[in-house]
């Protein structure tokens, strides 16, 4: 197994942390999200892992842009703000929000701006990223941890960047882990075939305490109606480390669409 070269990069405003192998040219890309109160450095454990399960392949862990509220510790990162009355019932994302309480509701419409601004960006830092190490959009992967998660499906179910790139094609897969769809009642209103068939791999814990089955049933729902191609895991865990119980299946579900 070859050595791994893991390196800290600036792209404008954002840090991040990065694992390649040492010596090898880089077929394939996976962009990983962190989680609430994550960080790159938190991950790359992780990281460390699909770099060495999937052959020639550049894991980038971008830090969250905003550090969380009140400590501000630069290691505790958040994609974007919680509203101040946010808690942990991640139930909110098993429905379409209309079915919700009126203050859930209200939540996800003041969260929805503040993730897609924030969406907009790591598109943009995607796709040139991949473009320094050679490689198209469809060498790529994004992968998404619980808030992570959420983002992750901002950016591709209601951005079009990594749709499709000059010559057609489109972003490699979609990795969620232990996540929703924030304000699914949006996907109603796209087109037919906004989004292309992007793969979806759905992971999910057993035991997860705050994201729930329904959540991943109702997702993969949604994404088979807009006639996305959806696999789903489930593994014995609990939230906090469910992307170790999936590791496995994610580095599968890698090789197996590269």
């Amino acid at each position: 197994m070859s050595a791994l070269s893991m390196f800290h990069w600036n792209w404008k405003k954002l840090t991040g942390t990065s694992v390649k192998p040492a010596n090898e040219k880089i077929k394939k890309a996976v962009v990983l999200l962190h989680g609430f109160m994550g960080d790159a450095e938190s991950n790359m454990e992780f990281a460390a892992k699909i770099c060495r399960a999937c052959p020639k392949t550049a894991v980038l862990v971008p830090d969250g842009p905003q550090t969380v509220p009140p400590e501000n510790d630069l290691h505790h990162r958040q994609w974007y703000p919680l509203p101040a009355t946010a808690d942990e019932d991640g139930r909110l994302y098993s429905a379409m929000p209309c079915y919700a309480p009126a203050e859930k509701q209200k939540q996800m419409r003041e969260t929805t701006p503040l993730i897609q601004k924030t969406a907009a960006v790591l598109n943009k830092m995607i796709l040139e990223q991949i473009k320094l190490y050679g490689l198209t959009l469809s060498d790529c992967f994004l992968a998404g941890i619980s808030q992570g998660g959420i983002t992750a499906y901002e950016m591709v179910l209601f951005r079009k960047e990594l749709h499709r790139d000059e010559a057609g094609r489109a972003l490699g897969g979609l990795i969620i882990i232990g996540a929703g769809i924030n304000e699914a009642d949006r996907l109603n209103s796209l087109s037919p075939r906004f989004v292309p068939p992007i793969p979806v791999l759905l992971a999910r814990g057993k035991r997860d305490e705050i994201f729930p089955k329904t959540v991943d049933c109702f997702s993969a729902a949604q994404l088979r109606l807009l006639e996305m191609p959806v696999e789903t895991v489930e593994a014995d865990s609990v939230h906090f480390g469910l992307e170790h119980a999936v590791c496995d299946d994610v580095c599968r579900f890698i090789r197996r669409h590269s």
